[in-house]
């Protein structure tokens, strides 16, 4: 099976796909290429000859120190992650604003294919700097982004719907 990896377009033709998940469905049928035209977000696919297979959409984010819980592990790791004289109150990163896998696929790696998509993407053809990815992960992906190595940012979000995690860049190099 060939999967061709297409930047979403304003006249690009969206292959039927399914996730299972309402809201990740209408956001690519319905919103993603609105959200291209006013530069809020990036989609890309990954499509077979007749169907998408995955889809994620990129934003610009960033992890502001003050907003990590005071006088825990996180503050201090993205402290101790910079070299001395380079700490900043907050640090670039991207988004990761909507990502879903078509049903059909799931369970075959095309996730974690598309996850290293993402990573290769700003360590080989950056075109700003952003050293971490972030997520608000759905309760039911938190496994699927741990296995792909992100971290909880927080702790705070325990018993909410989502969760706050994020991906060092450098620990895919």
């Amino acid at each position: 099976m060939e999967i061709q990896f297409v930047k979403l377009s304003t006249t690009h033709e969206i292959k039927p796909f399914d996730c299972e998940d309402s809201d990740l469905n209408e956001f690519l049928l319905v919103d993603a290429k609105l959200y291209q035209s006013q530069f809020l977000a990036v989609t890309y696919m990954g499509e077979t000859s007749d169907r998408t297979v995955f889809f994620f959409s990129l934003l610009n984010d960033k992890i502001s120190v003050k907003d990590l819980e005071s006088g825990n592990q996180w503050k201090k790791r993205f402290k101790d992650l910079m070299p001395e004289g380079k700490r900043f109150t907050s640090y670039p990163a991207i988004k990761i604003g909507r990502f879903g896998t078509d049903k059909h696929f799931k369970g075959q790696g095309f996730g974690t294919l598309a996850m290293n998509a993402i990573k290769g993407k700003f360590i080989e053809n950056a075109s700003t700097g952003a050293r971490y990815l972030t997520v608000d992960a759905y309760k039911n992906s938190v496994p699927f982004y741990e296995k792909n190595g992100f971290m909880f940012l927080t702790n705070q979000d325990k018993e909410e719907d989502t969760r706050q995690m994020y991906f060092d860049l450098m620990n895919f190099i």
